[in-house]
């Protein structure tokens, strides 16, 4: 049996580029996919000012773009070792400083989109599946239908906040006027409306963020089209690159060690102590490494900062995002500087060293459509308390719920007391018997991807099937069809030499 072709299309695939969680699935799970051994996988992403490689130019070719064409030049990485990827270039949509953030950004992506359908064109290698990914791709399951019908597509919502949107006129002559109203006629057309419309399966990254977003309150407006597409829509958990998070990395950690020799993760601790000058005690060290942004419970931890007891534990925030909350950040480290040690300057080695020396570690977000960063914090033993939404509570096994397999403690609203009361139980058993064995179930909890591969795999094979089943149908009626036509013209016969010989 041949592997299935899969082509994976994101804005960001790290380390080329990346500005979240997005980035790091693109990284992580099509390798995890590819070894799987069932399917051959290639990547395709933007050629943002900030990708670096060796590159070698593959092809090139016009694309339409509403009245006029734009070049796209096809180039990829001549030496990586990673899987193939496609970069579209492009220097007027894509060399900025930024990956998002413009005004034309729906005209920028979707020219990345149209890009991807040329190139499927070109390329020997032809897709049995297009894996789309969040707004940014939302185009393509719908140019992909129309250009190429047999080629199946799956689209992924990792935030279903961002939507993306493009003037009706840039599909002209691909989509009829009851299809432009159901992407948002007459106001301009939304890609992520586009992406849950036309895909053939539909996900999101966990399990929990899948039920959220069929709530109104937290649809952002796609509540009616996902209940339309329910039937084929699933919460398939991320996974993270296990071998890139290692607490085993010699290169990367000062003091290495696993999950049968915890009593290293205390000489990690004393390491980030030194660095970033906190006296050393016995006070636990409570870690956030987040952006700062309100959705990530930035003003949650402000609040409840008032309400610590800095007696009895360290604070180490590692992030930089807006401008006003590093003020305030800054200000209130000074007034606790044998406390509070915080780091604007984000560095993927700085992060891996504070889940390393952290105890504890906050992630008290808004909502959280996976989370990736309790995984991290979990592979390197720091303990997480979280605010039980998406995929946290998907991951994140409650104190108090769970007492044998707990791995974390849960927030009972998202309140700056209620961060302060789950910190306070935190605390108390770190200085019970039990602490060691809250790190153990952290760090033998699997986060890899090799169940949530099996799961995917398991609804890309439905797709098929469910292909198969319709023409089998389609032939079965056809069958069918022929045999009542032709005992209808027997029968006819039969009256007709009935009718002769009377």
């Amino acid at each position: 049996m041949r592997k299935r072709k899969l082509l994976y299309v994101a804005a960001e695939i790290s380390p080329y580029a990346n500005a979240g969680g997005l980035g790091e699935v693109g990284r992580s799970f099509p390798k995890a996919l590819q070894e799987s051994g069932d399917y051959e996988i290639r990547r395709v992403m933007p050629n943002h000012k900030a990708v670096e490689g060796v590159f070698q130019y593959i092809t090139d070719y016009p694309v339409a773009m509403e009245q006029g064409f734009e070049t796209c030049v096809v180039k990829t990485d001549s030496k990586s070792n990673d899987l193939v990827t496609y970069f579209i270039t492009n220097d007027r949509y894509f060399r900025r400083d930024n990956l998002y953030g413009y005004e034309d950004d729906g005209v920028r992506y979707f020219f990345f989109c149209m890009a991807v359908v040329e190139l499927i064109k070109r390329m020997d290698f032809i897709p049995d599946i297009i894996h789309a990914n969040d707004w940014h791709t939302g185009m393509l399951p719908l140019l992909i239908k129309k250009e190429f019908p047999k080629i199946k597509t799956v689209f992924t919502i990792h935030n279903i906040s961002y939507h993306g949107y493009i003037p009706a006129s840039y599909l002209n002559g691909w989509i009829n006027m009851k299809e432009q109203y159901a992407l948002g006629w007459p106001e301009w057309l939304n890609f992520m409306k586009a992406g849950i419309l036309y895909s053939d399966l539909l996900t999101t990254v966990s399990p929990g963020y899948c039920e959220e977003i069929k709530r109104p309150e937290q649809g952002c407006g796609m509540t009616g089209l996902i209940e339309q597409r329910e039937d084929a829509m699933v919460g398939i958990l991320n996974g993270i690159d296990t071998e890139h998070y290692n607490p085993m990395a010699v290169n990367e950690l000062i003091h290495p060690f696993d999950s049968n020799h915890i009593g290293e993760k205390s000489k990690n601790r004393t390491w980030l102590r030194e660095h970033y000058k906190l006296p050393e005690d016995d006070r636990p060290l409570v870690a956030m490494i987040t952006r700062l942004d309100y959705a990530k419970g930035i003003d949650i931890l402000l609040k409840a900062i008032s309400f610590f007891d800095f007696s009895k534990l360290q604070l180490m925030i590692l992030g930089s995002g807006n401008p006003y909350y590093q003020g305030l950040l800054a200000s209130i480290t000074a007034g606790y500087p044998e406390s509070i040690a915080v780091d604007f300057e984000y560095s993927a080695t700085t992060a891996k060293r504070i889940y390393a020396g952290a105890d504890i570690y906050l992630m008290p977000s808004l909502f959280e459509p996976c989370g990736l960063g309790q995984l991290y914090a979990m592979r390197y033993g720091a303990v997480p308390i979280v605010n039980p939404v998406g995929g946290l509570k998907d991951t994140v096994i409650d104190d108090r719920e769970n007492p044998e397999n707990s791995n974390g403690f849960y927030m009972k609203e998202w309140s700056g007391q209620a961060l302060n009361e789950a910190l306070n139980r935190a605390l108390n058993a770190y200085h019970s018997p039990d602490w060691a064995h809250y790190i153990n179930n952290c760090m033998t909890y699997d986060s890899s991807w090799k169940r949530s591969v099996e799961e995917y795999k398991k609804h890309f094979d439905a797709m098929f099937e469910k292909k198969q089943k319709a023409k089998a149908d389609k032939t079965d009626k056809a069958d069918k069809t022929d045999k009542a036509d032709k005992a209808d013209k027997a029968d006819k016969a039969r009256t007709r030499l009935v009718e002769e010989a009377t």
